[in-house]
């Protein structure tokens, strides 16, 4: 009787264990895609939305607010592919020079505990490097 209460004692911790562990890898997997994620989006937003003609004339990097608004909401959904839910807010849209700044909170659930957050914040300042003679 106490050996078969022992063993199911350990079969009964070694499942624990495992949620524990499926649990602490679920959110290392969920802040991973969440970093990556937030990187493409802002090169990418970066790249697209830089206005080059303002670069060719006026020796210049600028963006518009109002395109980098339009185009971080449609890559973030083409980045992002969990089935959790993502929160992005807008601290900064520096137009000249270019500066994005954002934080995006991402919320999804989680085998052990009932809701997992993870958090993001970023910011990209694209600067010219001009050579000195």
């Amino acid at each position: 009787m106490s050996q078969s209460v022992k063993i199911y004692g350990l079969i009964f911790l070694a499942c624990i264990c495992l949620l524990l562990f499926l649990d602490f890898d679920r959110k290392l997997i969920m802040e991973d895609s969440l970093f990556e994620s937030v990187r493409t989006t802002q090169l990418s937003v970066l790249d697209e939305a830089l206005n080059r003609g303002d670069l060719i004339v006026n020796n210049r990097l600028s963006v518009n607010k109002n395109r980098v608004m339009r185009l971080w909401n449609a890559k973030i959904a083409q980045n992002h592919s969990t089935l959790s839910q993502l929160e992005v807010r807008f601290v900064d849209i520096h137009e000249d020079p270019a500066a994005i700044a954002v934080a995006v909170r991402e919320s999804g659930k989680a085998a052990m505990s009932a809701q997992m957050d993870s958090q993001y914040d970023n910011v990209v300042i694209v600067e010219r490097n001009e050579e000195t003679e």
